[in-house]
């Protein structure tokens, strides 16, 4: 007896060890091709390395999980395949590739995640393994073929021509030819073709992710692809003479991929357009959707663009938002709709755009602020009417969720401002002008037999813009005029418009800022500059302020007049200082003869006579303007000192202190340690 408890306890032990070995290996890995004669069960975890396959002769049985590592998922099976375990590549440059000969199942346990895609064939040569041959089928998704009965694809102005029935009840189900139907009832016998081969039957059920990430509940998002990925394709090709049944079946795709943004490189940014979603592909000789989730991914959004500051002009535009994922379904003979519900992605967002513009330089005149335009993507379209022709049957069994168009995106324009005169005079730079749009909202559109189902377009992007400021003009002394203020830059913001919907439009964006740019303002100076007007906008810019006036007020009034000052008065017989009388004949002070020597310590200087002044001639220049028609005497920094030491301004326009040819330069004496002395 103890010898019997013995063996039994060792028994236990070795059992006990053989879980614990088998739970602690792990999984298998396989390099190369390997070959499998019969049947095989996948009951422990695979690893298949570098491009690895897996050729069973067999039926092919998956319970556990396969997953990828420096390649795809590949295998292939004489007798058929069925999963009810994982099947996990999320690789950006393999997906997954079946080809069985017989019957394919998925059952309602299996998980199916690819970042690249799937294919699932009858026959090696429906795979399609060019890169150039699949974007072609990716493209062909969206063809509404004609010819065979076809559901799908979601696109504009869609026809629906099918040989509708009413929603299907079991025994209505049970009555259809066995070809037809893939649901196997206790005494179905395998279905043949008319030459009496073996039709294959697929039945795709369980979750499917495409595009990478983890099972999610139906609206949490699925990670995006990456950017090796441009194309997402879902390809089941079961050929003429393969039947393909969608049960318990839940198909998750990915958002396509953003633009590609265009930000601080340049002085023209143009934001990449974004790729548009996964798409679905099956051809088979029969299909039917006893229960069919697909959830379609919504379009990637628009590249944004930003330009650099250094620019005039800065010219920025977003990128496009992308379009929803579609599908296409042909058969040879016939489509068998039980149920089937579509939810729909988003169109993708158009990108932002911010265009901006350098401030202008210091100058003489001041430079101009930099130009800056901002135009904001255009949403995705979201066009989601069902076109199916043909033998299609209960199509009227289709559900669409709601139908959202992409928004536009926001147009930011930030133009520079004008550069300041950088020297006594010297007028302000006008300020840039700023110019921004936003991107149009995305349509959207739904349409299905029997009505039902609401589509909204998207809204439009808000615009912001804003006019440069101004430059400041320089300033000056009390002897030169100072520099006007620049002009403010105009604004001109436009709100994009709203997408149109079946259901209902979007909604118009909005003008968030479009304000003028402020003048800039004049330099101080006699006289003083004036200040820029303001800029064209939603509210115009204000004016800039005039600068200080520092014209000095002379000590005499009476012997100096206003350059601006306009007087009637005519004097019939001017004063003339004590050393000279006036000529009548000649209407000039000459002096008098008996002074031609001068009295001691003094010195001669050249002069011109002004209302009874000696004004000193190194302190004139002389000018010939418009208006007067004749060379004329002006004050070389805008006001004199005379011999007597009062302040004498110029008198401006026309002829400033008179014609040279009327008012000849004479001599005159001054005490010899006389300088005149200007105010500061």
């Amino acid at each position: 007896m103890k010898k019997e408890y013995l063996v039994g306890g060792v028994a236990l032990i070795l059992i006990i060890l053989g879980i614990w070995w088998f739970s602690e290996q792990g999984p298998e890995v396989i390099t190369g091709v390997k070959k499998v004669e019969g049947d095989y069960t996948v009951n422990t975890d695979i690893v298949l390395k570098d491009g690895a396959k897996l050729d069973v002769s067999g039926t092919l049985t998956i319970e556990k999980e396969i997953t990828c590592d420096g390649g795809g998922i590949e295998f292939a099976a004489g007798d058929g395949v069925r999963v009810n375990g994982t099947l996990l590549c999320n690789r950006e440059d393999a997906g997954i590739i079946i080809v069985s000969k017989k019957d394919i199942e998925f059952g309602e346990t299996a998980h199916v995640e690819s970042s690249a895609g799937v294919q699932i064939a009858h026959v090696e040569e429906d795979i399609v393994r060019d890169e150039a041959k699949r974007d072609q089928l990716y493209d062909d998704v969206l063809v509404p073929t004609d010819g065979k009965p076809r559901i799908g694809p979601l696109t504009e102005a869609a026809r629906a021509n099918v040989r509708e029935t009413a929603i299907l009840d079991g025994k209505e189900y049970r009555t259809m030819p066995e070809g037809f139907r893939i649901i196997r009832t206790a005494h179905a016998q395998t279905p043949r073709d008319k030459e009496g081969n073996e039709i294959p039957n697929v039945i795709i059920g369980g979750t499917w992710i495409i595009g990478g990430g983890t099972p999610p509940p139906s609206g949490v998002d699925v990670p995006t692809p990456g950017k090796k990925i441009k194309k997402i394709l879902l390809n089941f090709n079961f050929g003429p003479n393969g039947n393909a049944e969608f049960r318990n079946f839940h198909l998750v795709g990915p958002d396509g991929r953003d633009g590609e943004p265009d930000q601080g490189k340049s002085c023209n940014a143009r934001g990449g357009k974004s790729e548009d979603a996964f798409r679905m592909r099956v051809t088979a000789r029969n299909i039917t959707i006893a229960k069919f989730r697909l959830e379609l991914g919504s379009g990637g959004d628009g590249g944004p663009a930003e330009t650099l500051k250094d620019c005039d002009p800065g010219i920025a535009k977003g990128g496009d938002g992308g379009e929803a994922g579609n599908f296409k379904m042909i058969a040879e003979e016939g489509i068998v709709i039980q149920s089937f519900e579509i939810v729909p992605g988003a169109g993708g967002s158009g990108g932002e755009a911010i265009a901006k513009g350098r401030d202008g330089k210091p100058m003489c005149p001041g430079e101009k602020g930099g130009d800056a335009t901002a135009t904001g993507g255009k949403g995705g379209d979201n066009k989601k009417e069902l076109s199916a022709t043909g033998a299609v049957t209960g199509i009227s069994n289709v559900t669409i969720a709601e139908v959202i168009g992409g928004y536009g995106g926001d147009g930011i324009a930030e133009p520079g401002k004008g550069g300041d005169g950088s020297a006594c005079g010297c007028n302000g730079g006008m300020g840039g002008k700023g110019t921004a749009t936003g991107g149009n909202g995305g349509m959207a559109t739904i349409k299905i037999q029997g009505g039902g189902g609401t589509a909204v377009g998207g809204d439009g992007g808000d615009a912001d813009s804003f006019g440069g400021t101004g430059g400041s003009g320089g300033s000056c002394g009390p002897d030169r005029t100072g520099g006007n203020g620049g002009k403010g830059g105009d604004a001109k913001s436009k709100e994009g418009k709203a997408g149109k919907g079946t259901s209902s439009d979007g909604t118009d964006g909005a003008i968030r800022q479009e304000k003028g740019g402020d003048g800039g303002n004049g330099g101080d100076g006699c006289k003083e500059g004036k200040g820029g007007s303001g800029g064209k906008g939603n509210p115009n810019g204000a004016p800039g302020k005039d600068g200080k006036n520092l014209c000095i007020v002379p000590a005499k009034p009476d012997t100096a007049i206003d350059p601006g000052t306009k007087t009637d008065k005519k004097e019939t017989t001017p004063s003339c200082p004590p050393d000279s009388f006036f000529d009548v004949f000649t209407e000039l002070c000459v002096p008098k003869k008996t002074e031609t020597t001068p009295p001691p310590q003094t010195k001669k200087i050249q002069a011109i006579q002004y209302q009874g002044k000696y004004l000193p001639r190194d302190q004139l220049i002389i000018e010939n303007e418009a208006g007067c028609g004749a060379d004329h005497w002006h004050a070389a920094q805008g006001i004199v000192i005379s011999t007597d030491n009062s302040l004498v301004e110029d008198p401006g326009p026309q002829c400033g202190f008179g014609k040279v040819s009327s008012v000849p330069i004479i001599e005159t004496f001054v005490p010899q340690a006389w300088q005149p002395a200007f105010p500061r």
